[in-house]
């Protein structure tokens, strides 16, 4: 009996050995998700907050105070020119946060008067929720030689969106469509892709006027028509049960079409150019979760990027996912039309680049 166990045991040990896809899920995706996690909030990186200044004092006690914001250690201030409208840059820009230091500031705290800074913030985001904390920190402790200086400095807050509309799930759902869209496609395409090949499909297809650009075509027409149906779904269940606020501006909607069928585009040609680099079913499910995990979690969906230390900014703006994100939010929600522009034209520029790749990379046959 004992002999019998050790043997299906090793037949056991040797089928999970030869099983791309086991070895993934059972030991290389914890390890990745402790990787990303253990990135993100053990500050293994500087994991500074960016927060966006417009100086209309331009004192020397205006000049100290951002000083000792910088100082903390915990905070990048990005000056805008004062010549700017704040709200335009807010929009234009899709910022989250924004603090302005009015005139007078520096002379009123030479006076022993009371100085009001004006902080502009997105209550949804966790960033900006963390700045304000900083600022108040900062705020309470400069010490200009007078007493009771921290109730001199106060702060007012206000919103980014004067209408008080916005939650955090009106930001997070436009995420969840991108998220779905990346997800549906390039697995789809990379699974359909292993199996026609394995099977002969594709063999059986080459006796026939189909080109391979044409095939692609055809199941980027697909996708599209899938990615509707979620869009339609997403947005039945975020504004009828939690009362998402979506923006109904004619230009809004176009470029929020316009960004679903360039994302379709973009990762159905990913998981055709991916599929081109699998043989066996077993490795597809192992290589499109080591693509798609990691563009889930660095992609700003679930945190916001300036939690995460520099370095995983900085691969965040190579991540494909980041850009069709961002602009269904500027498109979607913000109704920044200029950085939805933007992120349409890095999407459509990686659809074709993946589109060429990908129909290079796969073959109609089984090698």
């Amino acid at each position: 009996m004992k002999s019998r166990v050790l043997v299906d045991f090793k037949a056991t040990v040797l089928e999970f050995s030869r099983s791309p896809s086991a070895i993934f899920w059972t030991l290389a995706f914890p390890v990745i998700l402790m990787l990303l996690f253990g990135a993100i909030y053990s500050g293994g990186g500087s994991g500074n907050f960016n927060l966006y200044v417009q100086d209309m004092d331009d004192s020397e006690w205006s000049r100290s105070f951002l000083e000792n914001l910088t100082a903390t250690g915990f905070v990048n201030v990005n000056m805008i020119n004062t010549s700017l409208d704040a709200q335009q840059v807010i929009t234009d820009n899709s910022l989250t946060n924004f603090l302005i230091i009015p005139a007078g500031f520096g002379a009123n705290l030479s006076a022993n008067e009371s100085a009001v800074l004006e902080f502009r913030k997105d209550d949804s985001s966790q960033s900006a929720l963390a700045l304000y904390s900083i600022i108040e920190a900062v705020a309470q402790q400069m010490d200009p030689g007078l007493q009771n200086v921290s109730a001199l400095i106060s702060i007012d807050e206000k919103s980014l969106v004067f209408d008080d509309r916005f939650k955090f799930l009106d930001f997070f759902l436009p995420g969840v469509l991108a998220l779905t869209i990346m997800n549906s496609t390039v697995n789809y395409m990379v699974f359909t892709i292993v199996e026609y090949r394995n099977r002969g499909i594709f063999r059986k297809m080459m006796t026939t006027p189909l080109k391979r650009p044409e095939w692609l075509a055809s199941r980027i027409l697909w996708q599209m028509v899938l990615g509707f149906i979620s869009l339609l779904l997403i947005l039945g269940i975020g504004v009828y049960l939690f009362d998402v606020n979506v923006t109904d501006d004619l230009n809004g909607v176009l470029m929020t079409i316009a960004l679903i069928l360039a994302g379709t585009a973009l990762f159905t040609a990913m998981g055709m150019a991916v599929a081109g680099l699998i043989k066996d079913e077993q490795g597809a499910g192992a290589l499109a979760g080591a693509i798609t995990f990691p563009m889930m979690f660095l992609a700003g969906i679930f945190f916001p990027l300036e939690m995460m230390p520099e370095y995983l900014q900085t691969i965040a703006k190579v991540i494909p996912l980041t850009y069709l994100a961002d602009g269904l939010r500027d498109s979607m929600i913000y109704g920044n039309m200029t950085g939805a522009w933007f992120n349409l034209m890095v999407v459509s520029g990686l659809a074709v680049v993946f589109a060429a790749l990908g129909t290079v990379l796969t073959r109609w046959k089984q090698e």
